[in-house]
């Protein structure tokens, strides 16, 4: 049972990695530089998370479980037509990159270490399977099956290429872009 005060210092490692991935990648990472930027000592990451890997698996799940996730999942709606799907998920990304971009970045740092590391990969392309599923689920409303898995991949694909084309120049699309983005996916 993790108490208050390790919970506390669990996200305060969390962000502290957020911000050095973001600001210097997963190379520039290190267990002593987190446990400067979060005013921890040493001990507490290695107790916490065990490695720099440890670190990283436990990141990609704190990154999904408390920015992304919450964020998209409520917008998945059955009862939308799949133009105002995507629109509603693209934003709410573009939403969330302008808020933190270094949540973003980080994300994408981590699917890119996934290639080396077999955990993070497994959680990553889990989650992605589910989000997958269940847009699927909700454009199957209004298409076919086979339809709505199409287009439901295409979107996702779409929109994390957007994500790291964002991260490295730094350019948000305007909302005539998401508008043709979200006719041409439908």
């Amino acid at each position: 049972m993790t108490t208050v005060r390790g919970q506390e210092t669990r996200e305060k490692i969390m962000e502290a990695a957020i911000r050095v991935i973001a600001e210097e990648t997963i190379e520039g990472l290190s267990t002593r530089k987190v446990s400067g930027i979060a005013e921890v000592n040493l001990a507490a990451i290695h107790y916490h998370h065990r490695s720099k890997d440890g670190m990283l698996i436990d990141l990609s799940r704190y990154i999904l479980n408390n920015y992304v996730l919450p964020r998209l999942e409520p917008l998945i709606d059955a009862g939308k037509q799949p133009a105002d799907l995507i629109k509603d998920l693209y934003n709410e990304v573009l939403k969330i990159y302008s808020e933190r971009s270094d949540i973003m970045i980080s994300l994408v740092y981590l699917w890119l270490h996934g290639m080396k590391n077999k955990r993070i990969r497994e959680i990553l392309i889990n989650a992605r399977a589910d989000f997958y599923d269940r847009v699927e689920r909700a454009l199957g409303s209004s298409m076919s099956t086979r339809r709505a898995a199409k287009v439901s991949r295409r979107m996702l694909t779409y929109i994390a290429g957007k994500i790291m084309e964002m991260s490295v120049d730094g350019e948000t699309p305007d909302e005539r872009e998401i508008e043709d983005m979200a006719k041409l996916l439908s």
